[in-house]
């Protein structure tokens, strides 16, 4: 019993950790209409940012996190502006071009950073007891605080603040939005490096659990996409449901029956999702 609580808890950190970059995706899709398929890197740079920060430069870890989650913002930022803005009215060419990117980033960051596993200093070290059962890592455990934490910020800035109703504004019907005022080309920009930029924050929040490899970041992108469309498409509470459900599905299969069959537990719920129910648990039936 004491194992399977940890393997259920362990699901539910990674879980919420997955439902911050799978809204990163469902961001990006549902305003633009753009599948990102670097999205994967962009966990990767910050993840990689945040370790050099705190390394080489000696910059505490909290403000190295911080830091390198700016960076990708203003890189998602400039992005859009310069790549993906040219393609709007053809879906194609973006998807070609965030393909490219996704393999030139791969190797640029092979380049740069090496082939080795590189993990930031932990933030807490230790353990805790919980449930007077087993022992949890302190890690852990501020990496699903530090998640919740970030996952209530996004709630409320798309639920309550004028930057929020602007973009589900623009995802409803983007032609009676420019007429109300909005700048959807401005809102395009933001959206775009905020989802980047949410995948940056689960990049340095898992790095100091799991080190991050430049060839990492397909299995991030292949988890984001999953959870988009297993909660459903537009959906937060979808994210984080369908990010603890796969979360808790992979550890648990890990666990009891191979750590070699993880990837294949992603695959085996988007097939059967869009077999049985291709809209989502929260999607909208077309």
């Amino acid at each position: 019993m004491a194992e399977f609580l940890m393997y259920v808890t362990n699901g539910i950190v990674i879980g919420v950790i997955n439902a911050i970059s799978a809204i990163g995706v469902s961001l990006i899709v549902g305003i633009m209409k753009v599948v990102n398929f670097a999205h994967g890197e962009m966990y990767i740079f910050a993840g990689y940012f945040s370790y050099h920060l705190s390394n080489s430069l000696g910059l505490p870890p909290v403000l190295s996190m911080i830091v390198a989650v700016g960076f990708v913002f203003l890189f998602g930022l400039l992005m859009e502006r310069t790549l993906i803005r040219p393609t709007y009215g053809d879906d194609m060419y973006s998807l070609i071009i965030t393909f490219v990117l996704s393999i030139v980033l791969q190797n640029l960051a092979l380049l740069i950073f090496g082939p080795y596993p590189n993990k930031p200093p932990n933030l807490v070290s230790g353990a805790t007891n919980l449930f007077g059962l087993f022992h949890y890592g302190n890690q852990r455990l501020a990496s699903f605080f530090i998640s919740i934490g970030i996952l209530l910020f996004i709630f409320y800035l798309i639920k309550k603040t004028w930057f929020g109703k602007s973009i589900r504004a623009i995802s409803q019907d983007r032609e009676m939005s420019s007429l109300m005022g909005v700048d959807h080309l401005r809102m395009n920009m933001f959206s775009f490096g905020l989802g980047a930029a949410l995948a940056g924050a689960a990049g340095v929040i898992l790095a100091p659990v799991f080190p991050v490899t430049p060839t990492g970041s397909s299995s991030i992108s292949l988890n984001a996409f999953v959870v988009v469309v297993l909660g459903g498409m537009g959906s937060l509470k979808g994210c984080l449901v369908g990010g603890l459900v796969l979360g808790i599905i992979e550890n648990l299969g890990a666990a009891y029956i191979s750590t070699m069959y993880r990837s294949i537990f992603a695959f085996v719920i988007l097939i059967l999702v869009l077999v049985f129910r291709p809209w989502g648990l929260y999607g909208q039936k077309t």
